[in-house]
């Protein structure tokens, strides 16, 4: 009835869009799209697409940061009140829509993957604390990463599952020598040149052989485009020195040098390539 309300009031009488209406349309989209684990359990999402219309979305850059973070606050404190359970910090991805109209938004939501099953496993009862992690995280190298947890502070797949030392750090049998991996080859510099309608100009070197692209976050390059699949497009670097952008079966494909529909590409320096709303400028030297 709320929603019947508000929609024509906001076509007739648009208006600056106010945080606060946003933390109580994220509050609906939690309500609607929690799932029932049981035993009166409900997992809330934690993953937040916001869509607002291009003249909010300007206004709302600026303190961004700022809003994310109040937004988090006020998420986890309705979910507390409420018994919703989250597996980690609700994440926000604000978006701008061409067709909406000032003061309106729309909420999207999903649950972040956890493996194959989608299934948190045994390690998800054994997490390590903040203030734990906090402690680790600050005797690590810049880049470096806690071998056997993963980034909300959970054992890895990796781990030992008697809770012991990890498998690739475990002693190696006396009178045997770990095996040595062959080495990686030298990569040759190469950059993209990143533009995008919600962020700023961003520069990426490519450092590793094989650069993932896509909407899912696990991706190496994270392209936050409703159009863009999960795991839209890969840049693998060739045994003849080269490199070479595929499509992974997106439904829209890579657009190169203007040309749409491109499943396969072999990249020269000065080649421009769009996926989604993101438009790629790759560089060698």
């Amino acid at each position: 009835m709320q929603r019947i309300v508000e929609t024509p009031f906001a076509f007739l009488f648009p208006s600056k869009l106010q945080p606060a209406e946003v933390a109580r349309k994220l509050e609906r989209a939690m309500e609607d799209n929690s799932q029932l684990l049981g035993e009166g359990r409900r997992l809330a999402p934690d993953i937040y697409d916001i869509y607002v219309s291009m003249k909010d979305h300007q206004q709302m850059i600026p303190i961004e940061g700022t809003l994310k973070k109040d937004w988090k606050d006020h998420l986890v404190r309705y979910a507390l009140q409420h018994h919703y359970t989250l597996r980690t910090d609700p994440l926000f991805r604000l978006h701008a829509m061409r067709d909406l109209r000032p003061g309106s938004a729309r909420i999207e939501t999903q649950l972040k993957e956890r493996g194959g099953n989608g299934e948190e496993g045994a390690g998800a009862t054994q997490a390590i604390s903040p203030e734990q992690m906090a402690q680790l995280r600050q005797q690590l190298l810049p880049g470096q990463q806690l071998p056997g947890i993963d980034p909300v502070g959970r054992p890895a797949a990796s781990a030992s599952p008697a809770g012991g030392v990890p498998t690739q750090y475990a002693a190696q049998p006396q009178g045997q020598q770990a095996p040595v991996a062959p080495k990686a080859p030298a990569l040759p510099n190469a950059w993209l040149t990143i533009r995008s309608p919600q962020t700023q100009q961003k520069v990426f070197r490519i450092e590793k052989a094989v650069v993932n692209i896509g909407r899912q976050l696990s991706n190496d390059i994270i392209v936050e485009d409703k159009r863009v699949s999960r795991y839209h497009a890969q840049i693998k670097y060739q045994s003849d020195g080269q490199f070479t952008i595929f499509d992974l079966g997106s439904t829209n494909g890579i657009n190169v040098n203007g040309v749409p529909g491109f499943r396969q590409h072999l990249l020269r320096s000065g080649d421009r390539f769009t996926i989604g709303s993101y438009d790629f400028y790759y560089e060698r030297r």
